[in-house]
């Protein structure tokens, strides 16, 4: 007697399905079927440790660990640079001024003994001034025109020197505080009898060089 064969059933037929965990494939044959990944349980809230209240009988500063004392540096002496000399103070201001002499009566005529002999009294005079002026330093003291027996100023002697603007503005608020003189003024009575000494020497000096 012949076997009898099993059918052969190809296709899918939902109808023919089991609850026994597993697909059937087009093929006819089995797989096992893949379990749903679970969703991953929630972590639990991080709980922030909270720390311990401190105890004011041990936690005071002096239960405290003790600090080091840190070692004494050495201490270094720097060297000393050297100073940079000051810078010397800016002069006085000084403003141009003019200076004017009148020769004496008794000393025109000395210079008219002079002339008698060949030396002009000019030259005389000049020489005199220069003296003078080279020689006079203005102080800060205001001193009149001296009286005297003078030649007209055509024959005097005149030139102009730079003299310190503080003393000469002092002079002019003290003694001139309308402004009615000029610096000229305010000089003459010191500048004056500097020249009259000079020139009085200059004549004897050229009186001996003749004798």
């Amino acid at each position: 007697m012949a076997r009898k064969q099993r059918p052969n059933i190809k296709g899918f037929n939902p109808e023919y399905t089991t609850n026994f965990g597993t697909t059937r494939e087009s093929t006819g044959t089995f797989a096992a079927e893949i379990p749903k990944p679970s969703a991953p349980a929630e972590p639990a809230a991080k709980q922030t440790p909270t720390p311990p209240k401190p105890d004011p009988e041990t936690d005071t500063p002096s239960a405290s660990k003790p600090k080091a004392d840190k070692p004494a540096r050495p201490r270094v002496e720097k060297e000393r640079q050297p100073q940079a000399p000051k810078a010397p103070k800016p002069a006085a201001e000084k403003r141009e001024t003019r200076l004017d002499a009148a020769v004496k009566v008794d000393q025109g005529k000395k210079l008219d003994a002079l002339e008698g002999q060949g030396i002009a009294a000019r030259d005389v005079i000049v020489l005199a001034g220069r003296r003078a002026t080279a020689r006079f330093e203005l102080k800060a003291k205001y001193i009149e025109k001296p009286e005297a027996d003078r030649l007209p100023m055509r024959e005097g002697y005149h030139t102009t020197k730079r003299l310190p603007a503080n003393i000469l503005d002092d002079l002019r608020e003290k003694h001139d505080p309308l402004r009615l003189q000029s610096d000229s003024a305010m000089v003459r009575g010191q500048f004056e009898p500097v020249f009259w000494t000079c020139l009085d020497e200059v004549i004897e000096e050229l009186r001996q060089k003749k004798d």
